[in-house]
């Protein structure tokens, strides 16, 4: 299996124009400048990167939260 975090964290990157140093696991996404449209984009990104379905909910706001998320399923 992929290593969410680092896939997350590099699709993340790319759509920020950012190195995928520059993103920690503990940035909340609006942190990094992410709103609810960008989000909703990125999901369906790593729904197919990742091969899962991710449904978001209001405690989901880091990416360490969405990698556990994904990795519960």
């Amino acid at each position: 299996m992929k290593d969410v975090r680092a896939t997350i964290i590099h699709i993340i990157a790319e759509y920020l124009d950012k190195e995928d140093s520059e993103i920690s696991v503990t940035d909340s996404f609006t942190d990094i400048g992410l709103d609810s449209l960008d989000i909703m984009e990125l999901v369906m990104q790593m729904q197919e990167e990742l091969d899962c379905k991710i449904e978001l909910s209001q405690e989901i706001t880091t990416i360490e939260k969405l990698a556990e998320h994904i990795e519960q399923q």
